[in-house]
Order: C-alpha cells, then sequence, then structure tokens
C-alpha cells in the first residue's frame, strides 16, 4: 500500500499549502508522534498538541527536545476533552473522526482561522479493511459538509500514499464565533 500516514514525513496537502496558511498559535489534535506537531513548531507556529496516548507523548517530547522545539503538549481523551474556543489561528487533525468533535474543532479555531484535516474515506474500508469500523471513515463529500459556512480552499478525495483518504483546507468566516 506504499507510505502510511504513520512514517516520520507531514502530510502533503499540510507541507503544500503551510506558507498560506495563518502563522500563530496552531493546535495538533490526535497528533500521535507528533510529526504534523514538529512541523509546523520547526516552522514558526507556537503548537499545541493533544494526544491519548502517553508513549506518543513522551516520544513526541522527546524530539522535540532533539530538535530544540517548544511544543505544549496535553494527555486527554478526546472523546471527553474540552477544547479551549476562539484559541487558534490553524488546527490540524491526521486520521482521528470523531464527528462529535467536529463542533469543538470550529469553535476552537480564530475567527479567520484555518483547519486542515485528513483522514480515511469508506473507500479506503472496502479496498483495504481499514479502519475496521465503519464509523472511523468518512463518507463521499462529508468532510466539507462537517463544515457549514467556512470558506473552502482545497478540498480532495482519493488515493494519496496508497491510502483512499479525504483532505481539506478551510477557513472559518472571520464573524464566525463557533
Amino acid at each position: 500500500m506504499g507510505e502510511r500516514h504513520d512514517g516520520k514525513a507531514p502530510a502533503e496537502i499540510l507541507v503544500e499549502y503551510r506558507d498560506r496558511l495563518p502563522k500563530g498559535k496552531a493546535l495538533d489534535v490526535a497528533m500521535g508522534y507528533g510529526r504534523h506537531a514538529l512541523y509546523l513548531a520547526a516552522a514558526g507556529w507556537e503548537v499545541d498538541g493533544i494526544e491519548r496516548d502517553h508513549e506518543a507523548i513522551a516520544a513526541c517530547r522527546e524530539e522535540a527536545g532533539r530538535r530544540g522545539l517548544e511544543i505544549r503538549l496535553q494527555q486527554a481523551d478526546l472523546e471527553t476533552a474540552r477544547l479551549s474556543v476562539a484559541t487558534y489561528d490553524l488546527v490540524t487533525c491526521f486520521y482521528y473522526l470523531d464527528r462529535a468533535l467536529i463542533p469543538q474543532l470550529r469553535a476552537t479555531l480564530k475567527p479567520g482561522g484555518v483547519i486542515v484535516y485528513e483522514t480515511f474515506t469508506i473507500e479506503n474500508q472496502r479496498r483495504f479493511g481499514t479502519p475496521r469500523r465503519t464509523e472511523f471513515c468518512l463518507q463521499p463529500n462529508e468532510l466539507t459538509a462537517l463544515f457549514p459556512e467556512f470558506s473552502i480552499i482545497d478540498a480532495r478525495e482519493g488515493l494519496v500514499r496508497g491510502q483512499y483518504v479525504a483532505s481539506l483546507v478551510a477557513r472559518k468566516p472571520d464573524d464566525a464565533r463557533g
């Protein structure tokens, strides 16, 4: 299936849009071992990362220290965590889907802030059997529908690095509250 999303390199869509994303404070949601948090911190963002797995957080903390980067890391279960409102200029979420969290992702962005989101589609499950649970897969065109009123900068669905995913880069309206 090619290079998987759990590699060291940041997602192609984040690299592609990096220089057009609002600088400032970024939140990497379900950051895993921190490949996106580390990438953003190295590029000048003030980064917060949130992750459930304490081993992944420890590995990210160690790598950040090795690189001389500062990242605020929080261990939390995203099913019960409460994200602060209107705090971030940029929110990233890769390969994690909990539809109940989407309203918090929208609300934690400052007006004019940008979301960069990428995760599996149902096509990946049909073809490769992963993720195992259907609720962790996006239906066709679902990702853009989860961010109504946001201005779509880029939306894609298809094969990326051997996996079927949906990707979104979208800006929260300047006058939006949540």
